[in-house]
């Protein structure tokens, strides 16, 4: 008869990751705005991504730009809020990710929460 051990390890996820938060005054800035940025040679590997705005027009977008990966997607005649759990969307090797937006109300604010690790 053979014995089977069963190891449980403690994983916590949250300790390996970090998140990037901050809010945009579309009144002072200038779409798109680069909110995050990898350390040289590395890879953004997102894991959650929230925007929140106070605006009732337009549109605002979270993606990396080069590789036009989109991360996230507000239209705001319909929806002020979007959160993406467990999602895993990796950029290139150096490339930012930027929130730009179009036809918002003057003066708008965003609002931001991004997930992320980076990799090799």
């Amino acid at each position: 008869m053979s014995v089977h051990k069963h190891f449980v390890r403690d994983v916590d996820t949250l300790a390996s990751e970090t998140c990037v938060s901050g809010e945009i005054d579309t009144g002072t800035a200038t779409s798109p705005v680069t909110v995050l940025t990898p350390s040289s040679g590395y890879k953004l590997d997102t894991r959650s991504v929230y925007l929140a705005t106070d605006s009732t027009a337009g549109e605002i977008t979270a993606s990396f730009p080069t590789s036009n990966k989109l991360l996230g997607k507000i239209y705001c005649s319909k929806f002020t809020m979007v959160t993406l759990r467990d999602i895993r969307i990796t950029g290139g090797t150096n490339e930012s990710v930027q929130i730009s937006w179009s036809g918002t109300d003057t003066g708008a604010k965003i609002f931001y929460v991004i997930r992320y690790k980076e990799v090799q």
